[in-house]
C-alpha cells in the first residue's frame, strides 16, 4: 500500500527535522566531551547548523507540490540560511577571539556584536518576508505564527523571569529570546501543518 506524495513529503520534513535535533543535541555533546580544537569544533557547528538546509528543501518540495510555495518565501529560506550561518561563524569567532585573545576595548564589543548580526539578518528576513508576500492568506498565516511567537516569548520570560527573581530558576542569558522566538514560530507553523 503505497503513500500519497503529500504523505511521503511531510513524512520527509518530519525524518530532517529528527536529524536536525539529533545533530544539535550530538554536536553539543561532542563539543563538551571532546577537544577538538578550533577547526573540530567549527566544523561540527557547521554541519548541525548546516542541517538546516535538507529540512528547507524537504519543506519547499511538499510546498510546490501543494501548490504554496511563493517566490517570496523562497528568498526567506535563503535569508536564514545565510543569517544561521552567519550567526554560528559569528559565534565561533567571538567565542574563539574572547578565549583566546583576551580582547578589550572596541574590539571585544566588535567581537560581542559579531553574532548579533547573524541573528539581526534572521529577524530582517521575518520582517522582509511578510512585506514581500503578495498572498494575502500566507501573510495572515504568517503573521498569526509571528504572533504565537511573540506571545511564547513573552509569557515564558515573564514566568520565568518571575523564579530567577527567587532563585528558583536559573539566569538565562537575554540572547535565548531570538532561538525562543524561533522555535515557539516554528511550532506554530508545525502546528498549522498538522491540522491541514
Amino acid at each position: 500500500m503505497s503513500s500519497s506524495p503529500q504523505a511521503r513529503g511531510r513524512h520527509s520534513i518530519l525524518v530532517w527535522c529528527l536529524a536536525f535535533c539529533a545533530a544539535m543535541i550530538v554536536a553539543g555533546l561532542v563539543i563538551h566531551r571532546f577537544e577538538l580544537g578550533w577547526a573540530g569544533t567549527l566544523a561540527i557547528m557547521l554541519v548541525a547548523t548546516g542541517m538546516t538546509v535538507p529540512i528547507i528543501l524537504a519543506v519547499e518540495r511538499s510546498a510546490r507540490f501543494e501548490g504554496c510555495l511563493s517566490p517570496a518565501m523562497a528568498r526567506y529560506n535563503r535569508r536564514m540560511i545565510a543569517g544561521s550561518l552567519l550567526y554560528t561563524l559569528g559565534l565561533f569567532v567571538a567565542v574563539y577571539a574572547y578565549k583566546n585573545w583576551h580582547p578589550s576595548g572596541a574590539l571585544l564589543w566588535g567581537l560581542a556584536m559579531l553574532p548579533a548580526l547573524g541573528a539581526l539578518a534572521m529577524v530582517a528576513a521575518m520582517a522582509r518576508l511578510l512585506i514581500e508576500e503578495q498572498d494575502e492568506y500566507l501573510r495572515l498565516k504568517l503573521a498569526q505564527s509571528a504572533l504565537f511567537g511573540t506571545g511564547a516569548l513573552l509569557v515564558l520570560a515573564t514566568v520565568w523571569g518571575f523564579l530567577e527573581q527567587f532563585r528558583l530558576v536559573p539566569h538565562v542569558p537575554a540572547w535565548a529570546a531570538i532561538p525562543v522566538f524561533a522555535i515557539a514560530i516554528g511550532l506554530s507553523r508545525c502546528f498549522n501543518w498538522a491540522r491541514a
